[in-house]
């Protein structure tokens, strides 16, 4: 690699953490109306996904009020989003033979975060529905724990899925990632 494309690449890199710390700096500050980009179609997916039948409450949550379980900003999913954005714009933009390619990287990584985002917090969800419906526990594992012990291994999962698509479809060599 030329000292002009690996500067290409740690410019790419800078502007991907540069896109990812501004959108945790302004989800630490998000209300739910902030979120709705992410919360409404992750909402109508829990819906489809389960059945189960949400509604509004204007400036709150979506609620279900059938199953007492509501979707709120906490369940948008955005620290995943950035971590999922990191690996595909950090990870695999060297994959990348030319500039426009590497420019062009940084918004399609983004699209693919975003929408495997809104797949693994409705799976998340839909799983933490099941949970709740059941009152599930198992030893020191009480709901709260069951709950946020199933929505890691989720988006573990998916973020490991995520990343092999990617470097799959960049075509990128198992050599360079290790």
């Amino acid at each position: 690699m030329s000292g002009r494309e690996r500067a290409i690449d740690v410019a790419c890199v800078a502007f991907a953490l540069g896109l990812a710390w501004g959108l945790k700096s302004f989800y630490s500050r998000a209300g739910f109306d902030d979120l709705q980009w992410v919360l409404a179609p992750t909402t109508r997916l829990v819906e489809w996904l389960t059945g189960a039948s949400f509604e509004l409450e204007a400036g709150r949550a979506f609620l279900c009020r059938d199953r007492l379980y509501e979707i709120v900003p906490a369940c948008a999913g955005v620290n995943f989003l950035i971590a999922a954005f990191c690996s595909l714009a950090c990870g695999l933009v060297h994959t990348r033979t030319t500039v426009l390619s590497r420019l062009a990287w940084i918004p399609a990584s983004a699209l693919a975060a975003y929408a495997v985002t809104v797949l693994a917090n409705a799976t998340r969800i839909a799983i933490a529905i099941r949970l709740h419906d059941a009152g599930a526990s198992l030893g020191p594992l009480t709901p709260e724990r069951l709950h946020t012990a199933a929505g890691v291994a989720v988006y573990f999962a998916f973020l490991c899925a995520l990343f092999a698509l990617g470097a799959r479809l960049t075509g990128a060599r198992r050599e360079l990632l290790s």
